[in-house]
């Protein structure tokens, strides 16, 4: 009764919403004629590929972000259960295109339908799935419960419940518990997240905490020895390298102001730049050389010697610099830049890092750094160079946030392991 009354409900909404989506979605582009898989319209093809599949499993994420995480999740399923086929289905054209174009084998790709009872049954008879793993916080009652009924066991994965999410379910419990009870498992991130599920469902042992996927989503690398370059561009006496990893505009002018506000009294600073784009690195330039800097591009013919900055103009050697250096700083933090980047790529060669305070893409990853004081917050532009100028006259303090960094990377690591260990259970 609950989900006939919620058909109706959704129905009236969705013609309400329809004109808006419309607009927003031919606006953002990218759609092809898969995307009608949206309102479980599949082809012939499609139909008879899923049909054609001898051991399913369904994985649902939502975007991007959740899309490559789920990318790391289905390897590791794959190794544990080669006899499985995958069917990945996301929401958003973004993450759809973003996955074909990793061309990963053994996997049918599918746009996951809007939230209507038919539609969710329809794609159930295609896949027939003994299992259906939902990334993070897809809480949709037909794409829950509807396989529930028919005996898929139905998982939550990296599933995470801010505090307002949180509220809202706890306030409508009467609506959202028979909704969570449908899962057979429900791994979480955090204590925390494990908390506000225990107040919408009560004490239930089908809740773990198996941590964030994030630590597992960045691979041990294979380094390439970079300190010939360092010593062609900076000489070989003692040296302390910042690294200035995945800026983005404005970053560098801040951060060649602070070197140049540092060098006087700390002549060992060197500075390595590695834009996000590279297509940037001329505009890099042209601002190191209105601040009389000398710079040395890495990748540029007959250009050798010392030089104030070395600009990394090739993709693929953020890992070997951040290795090969001694304090990294992780871009679009600062400087007017939102969103952040991943500071787990820093920590895995155990550096001192910072951040800045604009790091909304990794909020996780920031508050378990922050909870292990493994890595510091840069909380303003003008707090760059004053905290800099802290790591250079304090060696001691920087080997020590290295040194946390990677205890914290060692520690979270095994989240999908755990995840997957959790399922089988």
């Amino acid at each position: 009764m609950m989900l006939f009354l919620y058909d109706i409900l959704f129905f009236l909404l969705f013609l309400l919403y329809l004109p808006f989506y419309l607009v927003h979605i031919i606006r953002r582009g990218g759609l092809t004629s898969e995307y009608w898989e949206r309102f479980g319209f599949f082809s012939r093809e499609k139909k008879a590929l899923l049909r054609s599949l001898k051991h399913p499993v369904w994985i649902h994420a939502v975007s991007v972000g959740e899309s490559i995480a789920a990318v790391t999740f289905i390897k590791a399923w794959q190794k544990a259960h080669p006899e499985d086929d995958i069917v990945l289905s996301c929401s958003t054209s973004t993450a759809f295109h973003t996955i074909r174009q990793k061309h990963l084998a053994g996997i049918v790709q599918i746009y996951c339908p809007f939230d209507f009872g038919f539609a969710i049954r329809h794609v159930l008879n295609l896949v027939r799935p003994r299992v259906l793993a939902i990334f993070e916080v897809e809480i949709w009652p037909n794409l829950v419960m509807v396989p529930a009924r028919r005996g898929v066991k139905v998982c939550l994965v990296n599933g995470r419940m801010s505090d307002k999410s949180a509220k809202g379910y706890a306030r409508w419990k009467c609506i959202f518990r028979p909704i969570f009870n449908a899962f057979c498992v429900l791994c979480v991130q955090t204590e925390e997240d494990a908390a506000r599920l225990r107040r919408v469902i009560g004490d239930s042992d089908k809740i773990h905490v198996c941590d964030t996927m994030k630590f597992d989503q960045v691979p041990e690398p294979s380094l390439r020895d970079v300190s010939g370059v360092l010593n062609d561009c900076f000489g070989t006496e003692p040296r302390v390298v910042l690294v200035a990893g995945s800026t983005h505009s404005g970053e560098e002018a801040l951060i060649a102001d602070a070197y140049l506000g540092l060098r006087s009294t700390h002549p060992e600073l060197k500075l390595v730049i590695v834009p996000r784009h590279v297509e940037r690195s001329e505009e890099i330039r042209e601002m190191l050389k209105s601040k009389k800097l000398t710079c040395r591009l890495l990748q540029s013919e007959g250009e050798t010697g010392p030089a104030d900055v070395l600009l990394v103009n090739t993709t693929g050697e953020l890992m070997n610099f951040f290795a090969a250096g001694d304090i990294a700083f992780v871009g679009k933090s600062l400087a007017g830049q939102t969103g952040g980047h991943n500071i787990i790529e820093p920590a895995i060669s155990g550096k001192a890092i910072l951040y800045g305070s604009h790091s909304e893409n990794f909020r996780a990853v920031v508050a378990i750094f922050q909870s292990r004081e493994a890595a510091l917050e840069v909380p303003s532009d003008e707090a760059f160079l004053p905290l800099l100028a802290r790591l250079l006259e304090n060696p001691e303090e920087r080997e020590e946030l290295g040194r946390r960094a990677r205890a914290t990377v060692e520690r979270y690591r095994g989240a999908i392991d755990r995840t997957i260990a959790a399922i089988g259970e």
